[in-house]
Formats: structure tokens, C-alpha cells, sequence
């Protein structure tokens, strides 16, 4: 189960955080079990902490639709490993029509060479991180800095 939406927005943050709430409001329409959202913004996921003041309506709605999810994980993901996402915002915006949030039951076939390539962890290359940057990583729960090729500096 996916989804699809054009929308206006002032900024790719704003997009990443209408991106998250449609899919938690469809989350919760439709419970799913142990659901597992991946992201590679790593602003966003600072921006879901408590912490981090806000009036953003966005994410206090975000923030507030996490808590009626009992089994959440949230975790940041290399861009490399967002290639689904990533061809679906494209064709969202090649076949822009506002406001349309269009439900996929099964992924369009455009996007199934990407997904397969998801599906079997596949590794698109070797990345270079300080030691700060990687514990920072995994303090956003990315398990692939320590799963993946990546090189401390």
C-alpha cells in the first residue's frame, strides 16, 4: 500500500512533511502492524523530536498522528535507498494535479526495477562519513552506517 500527491508547497522540507503526514493519516485509517517509515531527511527526523520547538501546523500534526501509532519505527535511510520514494515524487510532479492523493495497491510498474533493488539490499556504493556525522546516523536509527559500505574518514 501506497500513495501519490501533488501539492504546493514553499519548500522541500514542507513537501517532506506533507509527504509524512499523508502516510501517517493512511497509517492510521489502515493499521498496519510493526509499520516502518524511512526517510532521508534527517532535518525531518530532528524536527519529530519533542524537543525541537515548533509552530509548524505540519508537523505538530505529524507529531500528534505518531503517537496514535503504537508499533512505530521511524528511521533515516540513505537517498540511495529512497529510489521508491524518490521516482514517485517525480511522477507526481510530471503528472501534477493538486490536491489528488491518489492510493496505489500495488506499486506501478515504473518504480518495481527500484524496488527490487530495495528488496534485496542491494548497495549502490561506498560512502565517506566522519565518525560524527555516522553517530549521528544512528542516533537516527540508520542501521545501514554500520550495515553498509560506508567508510569512516
Amino acid at each position: 500500500m501506497g500513495f501519490t500527491k501533488s501539492c504546493y508547497t514553499h519548500s522541500p522540507m514542507q513537501a517532506e512533511l506533507l509527504a509524512l503526514q499523508e502516510g501517517l493519516k493512511l497509517a492510521i485509517e489502515l493499521p498496519f502492524p510493526d509499520l516502518q517509515i524511512e526517510t532521508d531527511s534527517t532535518e525531518v527526523l530532528r524536527m519529530l523530536d519533542e524537543d525541537y520547538s515548533t509552530t509548524n501546523p505540519c508537523l505538530l500534526t505529524c507529531r500528534s498522528l505518531t503517537q496514535q501509532l503504537k508499533s512505530l519505527v521511524i528511521r533515516h535511510s540513505f537517498r540511495e535507498g529512497n529510489a521508491v520514494a524518490d521516482c514517485l515524487a517525480k511522477e507526481a510532479v510530471r503528472n501534477f494535479k493538486p490536491g489528488l492523493c491518489y492510493r496505489l495497491a500495488r506499486p506501478p510498474t515504473f518504480v518495481e526495477p527500484f524496488l527490487e533493488k530495495d528488496m534485496q539490499d542491494v548497495c549502490l556504493g561506498v560512502k565517506k562519513l566522519n565518525s560524527t556525522t555516522c553517530n549521528s546516523l544512528v542516533s537516527l536509527n540508520n542501521s545501514n552506517v554500520l550495515r553498509d559500505n560506508v567508510t569512516p574518514m
